[in-house]
């Protein structure tokens, strides 16, 4: 992990590094882009190195760019103030270059995150969903209708028992048994399937 780590530090500043140096390179060799336009360019390896390297590489890049700007623009000393105010402009951009490009970065991966654990939650609620279908299923096709029966059975039953004047104890059990299947069924009367049921295989 150590080892991983350092690998991946050594290619976030390393991008910066290169960069940095590639922004160099060219205006070296297109011409008038060195010392007739000291600054122009510099903006660009710092936002590279900010959205691939994070940060600090973006730090380094623009600490970077504040020499390489002062070679070009002036090869000895500075020559007046307007230089040097030019120079602070220029490193100053670098930093908010930095900030915004990392703010940026940082938006879109909590953006990235927020849209996964939707796509999950989304995939649970369509697994639950399928649950109350099938439950729904279950309590349709095999138990609403045994249950009617039963409570017609029983309540024929205690009728008949009554009827023939029978009022021991075996007609408490028989009433409980009317009484219990009566309220399932009023509680459960609003159930319905899905209107079109979907069988769900277990791809």
């Amino acid at each position: 992990m150590r080892g991983e780590a350092l690998a991946s530090l050594a290619r976030r500043y390393g991008t910066a590094i290169a960069a940095v140096a590639i922004t160099v390179a060219l205006k070296f060799l297109v011409d008038g882009l060195g010392t007739d336009h000291p600054y122009v360019l510099l903006p660009v390896p710092v936002a590279i190195a900010a959205w691939y390297g994070g940060r600090g590489p973006g730090l380094l890049a623009a600490a970077l760019i504040a020499v390489v700007g002062a070679f070009f623009a002036w090869p000895g000393v500075p020559q007046d103030s307007g230089d040097l105010i030019a120079l602070a402009v220029v490193t100053v951009e670098a930093v908010v270059i930095v900030a915004i490009t990392v703010g940026l970065k940082d938006a879109l991966s909590r953006a990235e995150a927020s849209r996964i654990a939707a796509d999950e939650a989304q995939r649970e609620l369509h697994f639950a969903v399928a649950v109350r279908d099938e439950v729904l299923d279950i309590w349709t096709e095999k138990v609403r209708g045994p249950l009617a029966r039963l409570e017609a059975t029983a309540t024929q039953a205690l009728r008949t028992l009554e009827r023939d004047g029978y009022h021991g104890s075996a007609t408490g059990p028989i009433r409980s048994i009317v009484d219990d299947a009566g309220l399932l069924t009023r509680v459960t009367a609003s159930w319905r399937g899905p209107a079109n049921p979907t069988r769900h295989d277990d791809s």
